[in-house]
């Protein structure tokens, strides 16, 4: 695997039409490359553990290819869009490699999407197949509400099965493996995976082969991961960090991705001592758990050499803990996001433990600017919005020319605000953008606003975070009623139940406050947050994050 060398040579080349970009000189093209070279070299190395269900890259190559072929035979084509609505499962990269296999466009979607949320997502992007577990079997957008979804799969058992609905093991069981896969353009968008907007309407990020080469090995050059690594996918397979960060990864190593469907901490430690976990990366929240909850007495934990985070700001107690606990384990921070394929920023290993206030340095083939208000850079030191360019960038989003606007001149606008160093190190300090991170999970506030305004008798609503010292901030919905008393009547029972059924469940709101005055707004109307912030973290927190 040629491109796991350790001394990587770069060349600049032109992409997505006017795009200049620092590449790896010596890469794969395509997934589908990379894929089926590792499968080649070596067929019999462990590639997927979920439960008691182990597959080589032989044998997941063998699934993959005759899913491929089912699909096909379905009238699924190259460029049609497949959702994977499934949990963390050996069904996640077996469906995921047979759409590359196809040309088609995998679009994975979290299983803690409710149904409005899903029915736009299937329409947006014109999905013409569906494939769904057990877990997210409940929530589908019926059939005539999703017109140009022609083919459905269940992944696994499950009564609820409709006649229409086809079972994902007898497509595999009942077709011969394909024989020819399509070789796309680099460029060409491989996934599509929606992130939330300040509109309130999700946006379709195009990640493309490019992209996703390109994070594969940022991740691999950067943690200096070699043959047969070993990775525990703990948070969702199918966000840009289980999908970019681990899963690819292990491909482009021949590793193994182990498969941990619902997190629980004495599960993945015995997960991660039997299983010779060795890298993963996860949302600060874990690690605390972990250190919380976790029994570290008389285990063996000298395979795990790498301990990435990103999604949060991580704790320097934490931290400390963490290197206390497991001497031997290096923890990196890391940045990026789903519009920049994972990772723009990723803590050099030699600076781990002596820049603990950093989110890294920029990727090898990336570039980051820190730029103010009116499209000029800073000097080193001083704050900016970042902006972000690199091979790893999408081109656009799927049919949001409205959103398109956040790429500027090949850069990403990130909509944070943080500054760069001359030894290059990036720090953040603030978000231009309405959200909330729950545990690395980010809520877009006007989203959910949106949906809680609809609940009668609420007559304004703004959501802003309360800080948790586990989760990093949690959410608090500030509502205003002109009928304050029948409103604060069972509220959160009757609220929360109205949302459960229109928005993933870690959107809702931990806590209310209710009131019947105006929520305070500036001279220009804007609600002001930073007071409902500091009102908040008194009734529900600390103030100390907002002094």
């Amino acid at each position: 695997m040629f491109w796991l060398d350790a001394d990587p040579a770069f060349i600049h080349e032109t992409h997505f039409t006017d795009r200049v970009v620092r590449c790896y000189r010596e890469r794969p093209t395509t997934i589908g490359e990379m894929f089926t070279a590792v499968v080649a070299a070596h067929p019999s190395a462990e590639a997927v553990v979920d439960g008691d269900t182990r597959l080589s890259y032989g044998e997941l190559d063998n699934r993959a290819r005759k899913l491929a072929s089912a699909l096909a035979a379905n009238g699924i084509t190259a460029g049609d869009r497949i959702i994977l609505n499934v949990d963390n499962g050996h069904q996640f990269p077996i469906a995921y490699m047979a759409a590359v296999f196809l040309g088609a466009i995998a679009v994975p979607v979290g299983i803690r999407q409710r149904a409005p949320e899903l029915k736009f997502i299937y329409n947006n992007c014109e999905a013409a197949a569906v494939l769904f577990d057990q877990y997210t079997v409940g929530v589908q957008p019926l059939a005539s509400a999703t017109p140009t979804v022609k083919l459905r799969i269940i992944c696994g058992e499950s009564a609820s099965v409709e006649e229409d609905v086809q079972v994902f093991e007898q497509l595999i069981d009942a077709n011969e493996p394909l024989a020819n896969i399509i070789i796309p353009a680099e460029d060409e968008c491989v996934t599509l995976l929606y992130t939330s907007g300040t509109t309130g309407q999700p946006k379709g990020a195009m990640l493309t082969h490019l992209g996703l080469v390109h994070t594969t090995l940022h991740w691999v050059h950067r943690f200096r991961l070699t043959f047969g690594e070993r990775t525990i996918v703990c948070v969702p397979i199918s966000h840009v960090t289980g999908l970019a960060a681990q899963l690819l990864v292990m491909f482009a190593t021949a590793g193994c991705t182990i498969m941990q469907r619902d997190f629980e901490v004495s599960n993945f430690l015995d997960l991660a001592e039997h299983e010779d976990l060795s890298y993963c990366i996860m949302v600060p929240a874990i690690y605390k758990l972990l250190l919380l909850r976790g029994d570290f007495t008389g285990r063996d934990f000298s395979s795990w050499r790498v301990g990435a985070f990103g999604g949060a700001p991580m704790p320097e107690a934490t931290i400390h803990e963490m290197s206390a606990r497991l001497p031997d384990l290096i923890l990196a921070n890391a940045y990026g996001a789903t519009e920049t394929s994972s990772p723009a920023t990723i803590m050099p290993l030699a600076a781990c433990r002596s820049v603990v206030d950093s989110i890294g340095t920029t990727v090898d083939c990336g570039e980051i600017l820190i730029m103010d208000d009116t499209g000029q850079e800073v000097p080193y030191g001083e704050t900016g919005e970042i902006w972000i360019a690199g091979p790893m960038v999408v081109p656009k989003y799927w049919k949001r020319p409205d959103a398109d606007k956040d790429f500027v001149a090949g850069f990403w606008k990130s909509g944070d605000i943080g500054s760069i160093d001359e030894d290059g190190f990036v720090r953040i300090f603030d978000r231009k953008k309405d959200m909330i991170n729950r545990g690395g999970y980010k809520i877009f506030c006007t989203e959910v606003e949106n949906v809680i305004s609809d609940y009668p008798g609420v007559d304004d609503v703004a959501l802003v975070p309360v800080p948790c010292e586990v989760l990093g901030e949690r959410v608090c919905a500030c509502i205003y009623t002109q009928h304050d008393e029948g409103l604060n009547k069972d509220l959160s029972k009757g609220l929360t139940g109205f949302l459960k059924v229109r928005v993933a469940d870690y959107k809702i709101p931990d806590y209310y406050h209710v009131q019947s005055e105006l929520l305070p707004r500036n001279a220009n109307g804007k609600i002001q947050k930073l007071v409902l912030r500091k009102l908040a973290a008194t009734l529900f927190g600390s103030t100390e994050k907002y002094q």
